[in-house]
């Protein structure tokens, strides 16, 4: 009787316990990531890319970051596609794997 209280103990703490295999290391490395940087953090980080670029400086972007989900939204009017393009490059350059919602406009003449 002892040695089956014993077993049913055992497996009972077996599913207790997390199982700690069921994800990547990458993602376990991203998710440590994401919890050292701030949303503010990724947000000065995006920012700071966009104002290096002469032609996106000028432009009013909103740049709003959840940095534990690893994303980004973009936001505001630009006067090309090709400087569309150039933000979300930019923005998605900040950090590995950082996802951008794009909510840019294009309008030229803007």
């Amino acid at each position: 009787m002892v040695a089956v209280n014993v077993l049913i103990a055992g497996c009972d703490e077996h599913r207790r316990q997390p199982d700690i295999g069921t994800q990547s290391p990458s993602i376990h490395k991203l998710q440590r990531l994401n919890a050292l940087m701030r949303d503010s953090d990724l947000e000065d980080t995006v920012r700071a890319k966009l104002e290096n670029d002469p032609h996106l400086k000028l432009a009013d972007l909103s740049v709003n970051a959840d940095a534990v989900r690893n994303e980004v939204t973009l936001s505001g009017t630009l006067r090309t596609h090709a400087a569309r393009k150039k933000a979300i490059e930019l923005a998605k350059s900040a950090k590995p794997g950082v996802a951008v919602n794009d909510k840019l406009n294009v309008k030229p003449g803007a």
